[in-house]
């Protein structure tokens, strides 16, 4: 049995999150004060035991990003990702924000298409929000030694794809 929540992480959730967040060229990754900050999650479990979440940042301008996607491997394939995207766009998508990805993962940019947003090479074309932001995210120690660090492994990964849907 799987459920989606929406909460914050546990301490132990955190942790593991951190943890296996190392292993992917997808992601930068977060600190574990970060992640237990996060006010936008939601937590998929199966069978009582968590396999995953889905965190979205609002940034300025009533833009959101859904920043993170993740699934631990041994729950992969059941769905999960699924559920964790469709619950967070629908959240932000009801809370009147313009929507934001950044995603190299093909399963990603298949969802970004299929709710129909504008998807394309990462570029000029971002909201003035979104180069805020990241200009903030990427300020991180934690994020400038984990792109160092997995230099080689990103550059062997598809290039970055960005998607955009606005409200209006």
């Amino acid at each position: 049995m799987r459920k989606i929540a929406h909460r914050m992480l546990t301490p132990a959730e955190a942790r593991q999150v951190h943890e296996a967040l190392k292993q992917t060229p997808n992601i930068l990754g977060y600190t574990v004060p970060e992640l237990l900050r996060l006010p936008d999650v939601f937590v998929a479990e199966a069978g009582g035991t968590f396999a995953g979440l889905c965190f979205s940042v609002d940034m300025g301008r009533k833009w959101t990003e859904v920043a993170v996607v993740f699934v631990l491997p041994e729950f992969q394939g059941r769905g999960l990702g699924t559920a964790l995207f469709d619950a967070a766009w629908e959240r932000a998508w009801g809370r009147g924000r313009h929507l934001y990805i950044l995603s190299r993962n093909p399963q990603v940019i298949g969802w970004m298409q299929a709710r129909g947003m504008e998807v394309g090479a990462v570029g000029g074309k971002a909201p003035l929000a979104v180069h805020w932001y990241m200009a903030g995210y990427m300020a991180s120690r934690h994020r400038w030694s984990e792109s160092y660090r997995k230099r080689k492994a990103m550059r062997a990964c598809p290039p970055l794809v960005q998607g955009i849907k606005r409200q209006w």
